[in-house]
């Protein structure tokens, strides 16, 4: 994808994946981009002490929108949510794609 970086998959918990951002000059580990939950997408968490210019920067983000891309495909497609029951209804999300408990989809 890239003449400068890599991306190495180094987890996959079957929901989501994990990503080493690499150099593909000398191997050197420059980030890594993995799900965060509380924004509900794919982030890039890149090492302290890097240097980005604007061609590494499109391709990590052009990663990040492939596999976003490739995870609406597996939520939901009959948009019927499957929720665990908590009693804290807040917590509660949709077993296939995460979305949060809303009381109008007990209706």
């Amino acid at each position: 994808m890239s003449e400068y970086i890599e991306f190495v998959e180094i987890h996959d918990t079957g929901k989501t994946k994990i990503f080493d951002v690499r150099s593909l000059n000398d191997g050197a580990m420059l980030g890594v981009i993995r799900w965060y939950g509380a924004w509900r997408q794919y982030v890039f968490m890149p090492e302290r002490v890097t240097v980005w210019n604007t061609t590494c920067l499109k391709t990590i983000i052009t990663f990040i929108n492939g596999l976003m891309k490739e995870r609406q495909k597996k939520t939901c497609p009959s948009g019927v949510h499957i929720y665990t029951t908590k009693e804290d209804k807040s917590l509660m999300e949709c077993e296939r794609c995460g979305k949060p408990y809303s009381e109008l989809d007990a209706r």
